[in-house]
């Protein structure tokens, strides 16, 4: 039987055809082969948010809290809500002086200048496990499973917005004032829960204890549960009230507290597949809890069934980007999982290759139907909210400079309606780092992946509300070791829009309000391939920054003749 010839392809006097990219969605997926990444997904991207409705544009900047650096490396962020309307900010800093860690505290924003103090002596904690409080009947509570080098019989601190503070024993006796020593504590059904204590001397690492309820300062000595103690050397390392139960993580299982007072409360296993990683505290959200496991990454718990949401990024840990030299921390704002983690990107931007470099991994659930990751190169270390009741909700993250030694010893707000980003709060242009961004394509392989092909002008729709140069580099191939072209469009910022009751006539381009600006470009042509993927990034500088965004690609080509 003879074969049938292949088909002859469009010759070079026919009309182009094209491919177009209008949704983004798929966002960042390091573990698909090149050739198998969905149409919406991209191999590489920095510094970028998607839209829900497909486009990609620059994310927004972050700007310093306290302008003035703390002495040591903060170790957590604390809050303080009281029904008065007190609100306080505190942060846990490991002082350099004396390598113990301190309490200091400030109204929202500012410096943190309030040191946290007792009658006796300013609050340290002694050990090097991170501080945990909650606020229960208008009293903050700090723990960090360790005695007060300040006061060592006393091993937590209660503070109601002022000083002086209160030290208290770990006594469990069933009489007032007195507080456990315990590495982890949080509220949950009108009691206080703390877990793995250290009881005379002796340290439980399994052991979860409640408080008399709606009493933070009476515990009583028969009031606990011993979580399966002794399977395979496992250990509590996170609580978290999750609806109508009390979660119990420990690093390969997971457990949870039914009930609803000291006779009726129940412990039940939900997984001995799964675990919380110690130091990454696991976050409620509107969709589930999250948690960090291992090196496995992060998953979603949702009520009894667990989710695996790192399988895009996992391979980022097994090449060695992404390191657990230090414990990832989860944060839950603007309805997005934000993750920090150690992350030797290699962009060869300042400050990528600092030694305890850290990047913000950020999971938008809305995105698809499993969600998309995006990556910032936010050097930020611990992430927490600040959540003050009627007031404006901010995402923080402990950050350190990007160029220097790796210090964090700031605070700073994430997701500002900046253009840059303020690590240090100043107002000096020259302190200020500039946000480098791109994203770059999956490729275009048309009709036919493997045939030759001519490709034409490449089109775009992208923002062009700000004076800037966008550059498109086009790998090809199938090939992403190195560029082969890399072509720049200037984009000239509109300086007006028009509004109804503003507008000047023949001058202000119409638009309507607080809208963006989109234009049409064309590329110059991209030459012969079978296949490209295209770069699109900027590199900001004084006078010639802002958002840039692309929202459709369109590629043009033409199949050449199989001779």
């Amino acid at each position: 039987m003879a074969l049938s010839p292949l088909p002859v392809e469009a010759s070079s006097g026919e009309p182009y055809r094209y491919e177009e990219r209008a949704d983004f969605t798929g966002g960042l997926n390091l573990r698909a082969d090149q050739f198998n990444l969905e149409l919406n997904e991209s191999p590489d991207l920095l510094n970028v948010d998607v839209d829900p409705r497909g486009g990609v544009s620059r994310r927004n900047g972050i700007d310093a809290v306290n302008a003035t650096a703390m002495a040591g490396n903060i170790l957590s962020i604390l809050d303080y809500h009281s029904t008065t309307g007190t609100n306080q900010m505190l942060v846990a800093h490991r002082n350099a002086a004396d390598s113990r860690t301190e309490l200091r505290a400030n109204s929202g924003s500012g410096n943190f200048s309030t040191q946290v103090q007792t009658a006796a002596a300013a609050v340290q904690f002694a050990g090097t496990q991170r501080p945990q409080g909650v606020t229960f009947n208008d009293a903050l509570y700090v723990v960090n499973g360790s005695f007060l080098s300040s006061e060592g019989t006393k091993s937590a601190v209660k503070w109601t917005g002022s000083n002086n503070a209160t030290s208290l024993t770990p006594d469990i006796d069933a009489s007032d004032g007195h507080f456990p020593n315990a590495r982890y504590v949080t509220t949950w059904g009108e009691f206080v829960w703390v877990a793995y204590t250290v009881e005379s001397g002796t340290t439980h690492a399994n052991r979860v204890r409640f408080s008399k309820i709606n009493d933070a300062e009476n515990w009583t000595n028969t009031d606990y549960f011993d979580v399966d103690v002794g399977e395979h050397g496992d250990f509590i390392t996170a609580l978290l009230p999750d609806g109508d139960r009390l979660l119990i993580f420990k690093q390969n299982s997971i457990y949870a507290v039914y009930g609803f007072g000291r006779d009726t409360f129940e412990v039940q296993n939900i997984t001995r597949n799964t675990g919380c990683l110690e130091g990454s505290d696991p976050v409620s959200t509107t969709v589930g809890v999250f948690y960090w496991y291992a090196q496995n990454g992060v998953y979603l718990l949702s009520r009894d069934n667990q989710a695996w949401a790192f399988e895009r990024i996992k391979p980022s840990i097994d090449i060695g980007r992404l390191s657990l030299s230090n414990a990832p921390s989860l944060m839950w704002f603007d309805e997005r999982l934000w993750v920090s983690v150690d992350y030797q990107s290699g962009d060869n931007l300042a400050g990528a290759t600092q030694t305890g470099r850290r990047n913000v991994l950020v999971w938008d659930p809305t995105l698809g139907e499993y969600g998309a990751w995006t990556r910032y190169d936010i050097n930020a270390r611990s992430l927490g909210t600040y959540r003050p009741p009627g007031g404006t909700h901010l995402g923080l993250a402990v950050t350190s400079e990007w160029s220097g030694t790796a210090a964090f010893t700031r605070v700073c707000k994430v997701d500002q309606d900046l253009d840059v980003d303020k690590y240090d709060g100043s107002s000096t242009p020259a302190d200020w780092k500039e946000i480098y961004s791109h994203y770059q394509t999956g490729w275009f392989s048309g009709n036919r992946p493997t045939f030759p092909k001519r490709w034409g002008k490449t089109r775009t729709v992208m923002l062009a509300d700000n004076t800037q140069t966008v550059n498109m580099a086009i790998y090809k191939d199938y090939d992403l070791s190195s560029e082969v072209v890399t072509q720049s469009k200037a984009i000239t910022g509109e300086a007006s829009q028009a509004k109804w009751d503003t507008a000047v006539w023949d001058t202000d381009k119409w638009v309507a309000a607080s809208e963006n600006i989109y234009k049409f470009f064309r590329w110059p042509t991209a030459g012969t391939a079978k296949a490209i993927s295209l770069r699109f990034s900027v590199t900001p500088s004084s006078g010639s920054r802002g958002k840039w965004g692309l929202t459709s690609v369109l590629g043009m080509y033409r199949t050449r003749r199989i001779r």
